[in-house]
C-alpha cells in the first residue's frame, strides 16, 4: 500500500514539474514591463496569445536587436528605440568590422544526414541542466537528466526539432568542424550548452 501511495506522489509531482516545465519560458515580468510601451498581452510582440514563435514584426525586431547586441536575452527596454519597418532595416552591430568566432558559426544548410550524427553524440552543459545526447541507428535522441529520451528530428535548415517541447537544437562547430556547442531555443529564448564530454 505504501508503494502506491508513493507511487501516485511521485507522478503528482512529476506532473506539477513538468506542466510548470512547459511555463519555464513564458515570461510574465517581460509583460508588465512592455506595458509601459502599450503591451495588453503577449500578442504585442507574438502572433499567438500564449507567446512563443512566431513573432510579429515588433517581436521580429526585440529578437533581431538581441542578436545584433549579442545579448543572452531580450530586454523590453530596447522597445524605446523601434520604430515599425525597422525589421529588415536592423544590421548587427559592427557586422563588417568583426570577424566570425566559433560561436557564431551556424549549420551547414541542408537536412543533417544520420552519417554524422556521431558528431553530436556526448554531454553538453546547459543552465539548469547537463543533457545526454545518443546515436541509435538514423536517429538522435537527447536526455536530460532522469527523463526519457526524445528525437531530435533533423530539419531542411541543418536544425533539429523536438516535437514534444517544440524545442528547436543547433549546433556549434569550431574551426576545424568538431562541434562545440548545442543551441536550444524554446519559447523565444536560447539556452547554449558547451560540448563537456
Amino acid at each position: 500500500m505504501r508503494r502506491i501511495k508513493v507511487g501516485i506522489s511521485l507522478l503528482f509531482v512529476a506532473g506539477i514539474i513538468a506542466a510548470l516545465a512547459g511555463q519555464t519560458f513564458g515570461y510574465p515580468p517581460l509583460l508588465v514591463k512592455a506595458k509601459k510601451f502599450g503591451a495588453k498581452d503577449c500578442t504585442f510582440c507574438h502572433v499567438d496569445p500564449d507567446g512563443g514563435p512566431p513573432w510579429n514584426e515588433r517581436g521580429q525586431w526585440l529578437v533581431k536587436e538581441k542578436e545584433r547586441r549579442g545579448a543572452d536575452t531580450v530586454d523590453v527596454e530596447w522597445l524605446a528605440n523601434y520604430k515599425p519597418g525597422q525589421v529588415e532595416a536592423q544590421k548587427p552591430a559592427d557586422a563588417a568590422k568583426t570577424p566570425a568566432k566559433a560561436d557564431d558559426k551556424k549549420p551547414a544548410a541542408g537536412k543533417p544526414d544520420p552519417k554524422t550524427f556521431d558528431d553530436y553524440v556526448g554531454e553538453y552543459q546547459l543552465p539548469q541542466f547537463n543533457l545526454v545526447l545518443t546515436h541509435e541507428g538514423d536517429k538522435l535522441f537527447g536526455q536530460p537528466p532522469g527523463d526519457q529520451k526524445e528525437e531530435l528530428q533533423p530539419q531542411d535548415d541543418g536544425s533539429f526539432l523536438v516535437t514534444n517541447v517544440n524545442a528547436k537544437v543547433t549546433f556549434v562547430r569550431d574551426d576545424k568542424g568538431k562541434v562545440i556547442e548545442i543551441v536550444v531555443s524554446l519559447g523565444g529564448q536560447e539556452m547554449k550548452g558547451k560540448k563537456i564530454k
